[in-house]
């Protein structure tokens, strides 16, 4: 007989609100009990249904001229820029110390109704950065230097995607330069990815 807090926690888990440790073991539970993937299957369908029971909502009717305005006034996204003229705003930015020793950070811009950080990063030879699970998208452009993640080296030039829910934990071998986009809600991890 399963305990009333695997059927707290498959909820948790159909909510894809459980930390990773908790979600190993509801997911190991699941794959051992009939009655638990039932119960999932069940929370998933009622889960789908949340949307549709909100009240239909107008829309403003200036909605488009200030999401218009909105994207105007927006600072150019970061796959439009080159690599040259990001390295040209490395000269008209001020550095400051980051919490890891070795590590300097200049804050380009805060969205925080998008909940977006735009930053450069300038690391010495060894750093390994934090374990980290994205909330949104990060961007990542290697400016100087390279960044090793997930055993793979990326050097001047190249640029890193990485989706929401994915996670992981760069290092710089012989240091680097780099340009991030990326979320105010990132979460540090642990577990190494």
């Amino acid at each position: 007989m399963l305990s009333e807090e695997f059927w707290e926690l498959t909820a948790l888990y159909a909510l894809d609100s459980l930390d990773e440790s908790k979600r190993c073991v509801v997911e190991d539970a699941i794959a051992k009990s009939p009655e638990l993937q039932a119960q999932l299957a069940k929370f998933k369908k009622a889960i789908s249904a949340i949307p549709y029971s909100a009240p239909p909502v107008s829309m403003a009717a200036d909605l488009k001229k200030r999401l218009f305005e909105r994207i105007a006034s927006l600072e150019p996204n970061s796959a439009q820029w080159s690599v040259t003229t990001l390295r040209e705003r490395l000269f008209e930015v001020s550095w400051e110390s980051y919490s890891i020793p070795g590590v300097m950070v200049s804050t380009l811009s805060i969205d925080d109704e998008m909940r977006q950080i735009a930053y450069f990063v300038r690391a010495e030879a060894g750093i390994q950065f934090p374990a980290h699970r994205h909330a949104s998208d990060e961007e990542i452009i290697v400016l100087e230097g390279n960044l090793r993640i997930g055993g793979k080296i990326y050097s001047s030039g190249d640029r890193i995607y990485s989706t929401p829910g994915s996670c992981h934990q760069p290092e710089t071998l012989e240091g680097c330069t780099l340009f991030l986009r990326t979320s105010l809600d990132d979460e540090i991890v642990e577990l190494n990815c």
